[in-house]
């Protein structure tokens, strides 16, 4: 089972692939990224939440392994 901390750092280190790739300024996403938060997830309960991170984790992931 995943720590809700280690899936934090997995997404920091996500983003900040990302971020590189697309030479995008790490700060400036990651406020973008928590005012989305803010208003997506209003009503969301952590475990729906946990589960989009994982999914989107894992997205990322296997398009990484598959060359993209």
């Amino acid at each position: 089972m995943i720590t809700l901390n280690r899936l934090k750092v997995q997404e920091s280190i996500l983003l900040e692939q990302i971020c590189q790739k697309y030479e995008l300024p790490t700060k400036l996403v990651e406020q973008l990224l928590k005012s989305s938060e803010k208003f997506t997830y209003e009503n969301v309960p952590d475990s729906v939440r946990k589960k989009d991170y994982l999914d989107l984790i894992n997205f990322y992931t296997k398009s990484e392994k598959g060359g993209q």
